[in-house]
């Protein structure tokens, strides 16, 4: 979509900025909530500016404006619903907006940035703390996790906290921590009129036609050593059944990290099925990040997922995990060996 077409759909309120919010708990709700009054309110005076009259709904706000648009869906029906809509937000959307600061990235948060990069939607990481990524043997110091990074139009870092690490009591300590939540939201507000008045949209990876047969494995690019034993085991089976296989290695070997995610990216989207490792306590981010760009692709996406626990409220979210990598995936096996089989299912 041109520009001046997705300024124009931001203006009449078909195109609003996309929020990510971590949603799992109220200190997550609290912060997209921040962050996107801050967004509207720069929204609102770069459309001023350009003299364009400006309609609501300026940005969307998953969880929050989700759930309000889907209130008579049927509780079996209201995740998958949930999914559907904010898939559709992030197709429409002039950009996304993504808050990053834990060591764990979000993977719902992850997979809309992979998404957003796949059907060509701008996206901006908000880095939220004060700290960088350092990585052991090529010495890069990175804002975000590399793959992240590199499917990012942009990164900002909104951060801004005291590291003096010396507080004057518990009420100093709250007021100075409320000052890093309002400065973030004020750094939003001038963030977002910027995107108006003067985008910098560089073009998204290039993603070239899929190969017939060829599957990719993204086991969270080799940082772990169970990570590269299970993708071992994996290409080999696979390529014994007859697929072409590539795996991603961004942590192996040696190079700019940037460099190596660029190339996981260009494998994952020269595949037609990627298979992606969803075991931990959450998914891996940058694996969220891989399917999403995959899904946004169009490719085919087969999730394995080994766990036992279930994210639970009722009947309306009763999940394994993100309800994002979840409907997002065509399968989702447990166990490898059912791999290959539903490799041969999938690519038939």
């Amino acid at each position: 979509m041109r520009r001046q077409e997705r300024l124009q759909r931001l203006a009449e309120g078909r195109g609003p900025v996309y929020m990510a919010t971590r949603l799992y708990d109220p200190s997550g709700r609290y912060l997209g909530a921040r962050l996107e009054r801050g967004c509207v309110r720069g929204l609102r005076t770069a459309l001023a500016e350009l003299g364009l009259a400006a309609r609501e709904p300026l940005a969307f706000l998953p969880f929050r404006d989700s759930n309000s648009a889907l209130q008579d869906v049927p509780a079996g029906d209201f995740s998958r619903a949930i999914y559907d809509l904010d898939r559709s937000r992030i197709e429409q959307g002039y950009a996304l907006l993504a808050p990053l600061g834990d060591l764990q990235a979000d993977s719902g948060i992850a997979f809309e940035v992979g998404y957003a990069a796949g059907v060509g939607t701008p996206t901006v990481l908000l880095w939220l703390n004060f700290f960088v990524l350092r990585y052991d043997g090529t010495e890069e110091t990175l804002l975000a996790p590399p793959l992240l990074g590199r499917l990012a139009t942009r990164i900002e870092n909104l951060g801004r906290f005291d590291l003096s690490l010396r507080f004057d009591g518990r009420e100093d300590y709250l007021r100075r921590a409320a000052a890093a939540l309002d400065g973030a939201e004020a750094a939003a507000t001038d963030l977002c009129r910027e995107l108006v008045l003067r985008p910098r949209d560089p073009p998204p990876p290039p993603a070239a036609a899929p190969v017939a047969g060829r599957v990719h494995l993204e086991f969270g690019g080799g940082q772990f050593e169970v990570q590269r034993c299970w993708a071992a085991r994996l290409e080999a089976e696979l390529e014994r059944a007859g697929f072409s296989v590539s795996v991603s290695r961004r942590y192996e070997g040696t190079g700019s990290l940037r460099e190596r995610a660029a190339a996981d990216l260009a494998a994952a989207a020269t595949s037609e099925l990627v298979v992606t490792l969803a075991d931990g306590p959450d998914v891996d981010g940058e694996t969220a990040a891989l399917q999403g760009y995959a899904r946004g692709l169009g490719r085919k996406v087969l999730l394995y997922s080994s766990g036992r626990r279930r994210i639970y409220t009722g009947p309306e979210y009763d999940l394994r995990h993100n309800l994002m990598l979840l409907y997002s995936a065509d399968r989702t096996v447990r166990r490898l060996e059912e791999v290959v089989p539903a490799a041969r299912s999938l690519l038939d």
